[in-house]
């Protein structure tokens, strides 16, 4: 029972109470009631941890922390109180003292800092190019060129590819941040920040009766049923005939559970014995002058600590006091449907609203997750997070999906919901991914700065990698992949596409962008793709077999059908590619030159967003020999409400 109880109160008083204190200290909002300074009411201490920051008035809730009160199943008690009860209670408890105020003021000073410095790291300021072009505020160029400097380190390149990957600000910069404490922490522990290899993991709260609850956190699980108290424990999972089983190490024998089809339960045969922990009572943690355990509130000299140093009376150093006990609990018909949220999520959500205004971003489901990092020599990589997972074409170009880890018992494998490429990764010997063979178009983008409203705005950067077996990795590659033109199943079509290297004409198109450049954001046309089609296109659609409904335009149902992600989609972009004859992408003027065709008429394919409004170009153009050229602006645009 010494090493049960022993993780016991490492999660209880390191996982929970300092994590959740560290994220709530750094909360950026404005607050009429202090957080995280101790007051004593009616001789009980209490703290305010966290109020609505999205509702300020008298009615919104706080959750309260009352040190003093014996733990509830391990875990600190709390009550929910109102803003303006707080307001009327706070005022009449003894207050913080003035270096306590201060000293909660200069965390949450300094966290709003490292949170600031980080968001300026990936909003890169640019080089401006010598044409008489002033920078504005936000650092974007009113006219003419802009050169975004490279990153200084590999935390400000780290920082900006997962901004611009698509995941919100707030969790990329809250993974710095929980990097940091990993840091002060392995300095006094080093086995609770040793970073766990690349795999599967799971996550979520399953439960079910006879008071089972099992909850998945960094590290580790909560196990807990009858009477016990949470007890964290290691686990491992294993994946047998397209299913997965997990393994946790309780005593006196193990639990194996295997998860259902769905990923939302779990089930394994009972009675079941359990060893673990119940909450006997509570230690103040403070001790007289003798040694003997004492009451803050009926103490008459000194105090100490456990270890013999001379505290405060209002020293927050109690905690629950546990001991030994075995039980049987039923058989486990576990879920997720209906379970109370659990420790993980808490501290996710909270990391994610402190610094993002509330916004919690996509939840992570329950169930099998992955962690980690995994790529191949070809510079495609797959680095996993919770609720998503970047993709990557070297050490820049990446974009953000949500993925579904499939064991069903008929298959199994990483489902990834890249819309216009979906991608399935196989589990493959030695903890690799086999993510198939040929070219994959990673759509990334660049930071190139903020608008009037906070808001990042960007610059394409597409690079293209092969797919190959992805084998677990510590770092994202440091090169690889080739700057993409158009997502062709083959380097120029098997022939049919003209290329700057294999050109099929001497008639070129320049294309030239007639939008006026705006202080704060790109060009319209910037890094769009251009395409030359051989037939218009609603022709080129019905000759790859896509029926478009009547009274329906072209334009507008291939954007319903590729923004609703059906299976239709994938047959437009193959009877593009088909009909392609030659395609650029536009730089960051919205200029681009399609490599030379046969003298002849062609079609436009190109579109944009101006003002919220789409605009397409589907117009027949008349290439001469030689050099043709043509501006694109709103006279010339057909729109698409």
């Amino acid at each position: 029972m010494g090493p049960s109880r022993s993780n016991h109160r490492k999660n209880i008083r390191l996982n929970v109470p300092l994590g959740i204190a560290m994220l709530l200290g750094a909360s950026a909002v404005a607050q009429d009631v202090k957080l995280n300074v101790t007051y004593v009411c009616s001789g009980e201490r209490m703290y305010v941890e966290s109020c609505n920051i999205r509702d300020l008035s008298d009615t919104a809730t706080c959750q309260v922390a009352h040190p003093d009160r014996p733990k509830h199943n391990g875990f600190m008690a709390y009550t929910s109180e109102t803003r303006g009860a707080l307001k009327q209670l706070l005022p009449t408890c003894k207050q913080p003292t003035a270096q306590e105020l201060a000293a909660a003021d200069a965390f949450k000073k300094k966290q709003q800092e490292i949170y600031d410095a980080n968001i300026a790291k990936a909003n890169p300021q640019p080089s401006i190019q010598p044409n008489n072009a002033q920078p504005n505020a936000r650092g974007a160029q009113a006219q003419g060129a802009v050169r975004i400097n490279p990153p200084k380190n590999a935390e400000e390149r780290a920082i900006r590819r997962c901004i611009s990957s698509g995941r919100i600000a707030a969790t990329c910069t809250g993974n710095l941040l929980l990097g940091a404490f990993n840091q002060i922490v392995s300095q006094v522990l080093p086995s609770a920040a040793k970073e766990p290899a690349p795999g599967p993991e799971f996550a979520g709260v399953f439960e079910g009766a006879g008071s089972w609850r099992i909850d998945f956190i960094d590290g580790g699980v909560l196990v807990n049923c009858s009477v016990l108290a949470p007890d964290q424990h290691n686990y491992t999972i294993d994946f047998k005939n397209n299913r997965a089983a997990i393994t946790i190490d309780t005593t006196p024998k193990p639990l194996v559970l295997t998860l259902g089809a769905d990923g939302t339960t779990m089930a394994a045969p009972g009675p079941v014995q359990i060893d673990g922990v119940i909450v006997t009572g509570y230690d103040s943690g403070l001790r007289d002058a003798s040694g003997q355990h004492v009451d803050a509130a009926t103490a008459t000299g000194p105090v100490y600590d456990e270890y013999g140093q001379r505290v405060s009376r209002n020293s927050n150093s109690g905690h629950a006091t546990f001991a030994p006990k075995r039980v049987t609990c039923p058989a486990l018909n576990l879920s997720t449907k209906g379970a109370r949220v659990g420790v993980q999520t808490m501290q996710t959500d909270l990391l994610k609203s402190i610094f993002n205004d509330g916004d919690k971003g996509p939840p992570t489901p329950p169930g099998i997750r992955m962690r980690g990092i995994f790529a191949a020599s070809t510079g495609f990589s797959a680095q996993f997070f919770p609720e998503s997972v970047i993709l990557g074409c070297g050490p820049d170009a990446a974009r953000a999906y949500p993925y579904t880890v499939v064991a069903d018992g008929t298959k199994s494998g990483i489902k990834i919901d890249a819309p216009d490429h979906p991608l399935t990764l196989a589990f493959g010997p030695n903890g690799s991914l086999d993510a198939g063979s040929g070219p994959y178009q990673v759509h990334g983008r660049i930071v190139t700065g903020q608008n009037d409203n906070d808001d990042f705005t960007f610059a394409p950067m597409e690079q293209t990698c092969n797919l190959a077996v992805l084998a677990p990795s510590k770092q994202i590659p440091s090169g690889g992949g080739a700057a993409a033109t158009l997502a062709t199943d083959t380097a120029n079509g098997g022939g049919s596409l003209s290329t700057p290297a294999a050109p099929l004409g001497n008639a070129t198109l320049a294309i030239v962008s007639g939008f006026p450049s705006q202080a704060g954001a790109p060009n319209p046309l910037a890094g769009r793709p251009y395409v030359l089609l051989r037939d218009s296109y609603g022709d080129a659609l019905a000759k790859g077999g896509v029926t478009v409904p009547p009274g329906m335009s072209p334009f507008k149902y291939v954007a319903t059908t590729c923004t609703s992600r059906t299976p239709d989609c994938q047959k437009i972009l193959d009877a593009v590619k088909v009909n392609a004859a030659s395609a650029v992408r536009a730089d960051a003027n919205g200029a681009g030159t399609f490599p030379g065709v046969a003298p002849g008429t062609y079609y436009l394919m190109i579109s944009t967003r101006v003002n919220n409004q789409a605009l397409v170009w589907g117009q027949a153009v008349q290439l001469k020999p030689g050099a043709n050229s043509m501006t694109l602006d709103q006279s010339n645009a057909i729109p698409i409400n």
